[in-house]
């Protein structure tokens, strides 16, 4: 039943595509976290109050006690007033949205290719640790990728956090 592995010549597999650094979902940096959340929940507050208080007015009598309360005229003599400052605000979002759209088209398909959002050392330095880590398991880099059919040993198997504490035993933790 042992079957001998066979030997192709291998080829490399295509490195993925370096893309943007987001210290947002990497562990730590709480007080970025924190600002970012405040600011969206601001933002989300100024966009859903103002139509909360548009359905409480525009019912048959009040959804919710807490917020403001248009009569009629009140209501249809603010919008009129705003008519001009809300097609300001719309005209200026457009604008706003869609330099930043362009703004990062331009940077994901004209700077980030060239610019390395990534250590370097740290990365060189990780894959001479894996390399020495699947040497001593899997045998030589030649044999490894030469090979068509291997079966991995039940004790070779990789325990689910032991490349992270390799990394962090060799000071070059993923953060």
């Amino acid at each position: 039943m042992n079957k001998e592995p066979e030997v192709t010549t291998g080829t490399a597999h295509p490195q993925p595509k370096d893309f943007v650094q987001d210290n947002f979902f990497e562990k730590g940096h709480w007080w970025l976290k924190i600002r970012q959340v405040l600011f969206n929940l601001a933002f989300l507050a100024v966009l859903v109050v103002p139509i909360v208080i548009l359905f409480n007015s525009l019912s048959s009598g009040r959804l919710i006690s807490s917020f403001h309360y248009w009569t009629w005229s009140d209501g249809f003599d603010l919008t009129k007033y705003l008519n001009s400052a809300i097609l300001l605000a719309f005209v200026v979002i457009l604008v706003c949205s869609l330099a930043f759209l362009f703004r990062n088209n331009y940077r994901e398909q004209n700077v980030y290719p060239k610019q390395k959002t990534y250590d370097a050392k740290k990365l060189a330095e990780r894959k001479e640790i894996l390399d020495k880590m699947y040497t001593e398991r899997f045998g030589d880099l030649q044999s490894r990728e030469t090979v068509r059919y291997y079966a991995v040993d039940g004790e070779k198997n990789l325990p689910d956090r032991m490349i992270e504490d390799l990394f962090k035993e060799n000071g070059v933790e993923i953060r």
